[in-house]
C-alpha cells in the first residue's frame, strides 16, 4: 500500500469498568487514502440497569475487544482500498497470497519517531486516543533522538 507495508495499531482498554473501549490506527502510504482511525466503546443500554462488563469476558475482556477491533480495522482497510482501486484490493485481500499482518510490538512506532515518519498521523493518534498504554508510549517516543535513514543504492 504505497511505499511500505501498512502498520496497524490496535489498543483495547478495560481499566474503566463502566466504559471499555478499543481503538485502531492505520499508518500507510496508499495514495488518496486518509489516515484511518476509529474507536469503539461499550456502554450500558439502560442507565437503570448497570452491570459489570467483566461478567461477560467473551465480549468485554481486553482480548475480546482487541480481537474485535482488529477485525473491524481489517474490514475498514479492505473497504477503503476497494473504493479507490479494486485491482489493488483484489491483489491485497483476495489473491492466493493476501496481505498478512504480523505482531511487531512497538518497533514500527519507535522507528517512525526516530526517523520522523508519519508525524502528523502520530500526533492525530495521540490526541484522539483514550488508551493509557498509548499515552505511556507517547512519553517514551518523545524522549527518542532523531536520525536519518539512508538507502544505498538509491531507490
Amino acid at each position: 500500500m504505497g511505499g511500505c507495508r501498512p502498520v496497524l495499531v490496535v489498543a483495547a482498554d478495560t481499566m474503566d469498568a463502566h466504559s471499555p473501549f478499543a481503538e485502531f490506527y492505520v499508518f500507510h502510504q496508499f495514495p488518496d487514502l486518509p489516515f484511518l482511525h476509529s474507536r469503539t466503546s461499550c456502554a450500558h443500554a439502560d442507565a437503570l440497569y448497570l452491570y459489570d462488563f467483566g461478567q461477560y469476558p467473551e465480549v468485554f475482556s481486553a482480548k475480546a475487544l482487541f480481537d474485535s477491533e482488529f477485525r473491524e480495522a481489517l474490514d475498514h482497510i479492505e473497504h477503503e482500498v476497494s473504493m479507490r482501486d479494486r485491482g489493488v484490493a483484489n491483489e491485497l485481500f483476495h489473491s492466493g497470497t493476501p496481505i498478512v499482518f504480523e505482531e511487531t510490538g512497538n518497533l514500527p512506532l519507535i522507528e517512525f519517531a526516530i526517523f520522523n515518519r508519519f508525524a502528523k498521523e502520530r500526533e492525530t493518534m495521540f490526541k484522539f486516543s483514550r488508551s493509557h498504554a498509548l499515552h505511556l508510549l507517547k512519553e517514551k517516543l518523545l524522549g527518542l533522538p532523531e536520525a536519518i535513514l539512508n538507502h544505498e543504492p538509491k531507490r
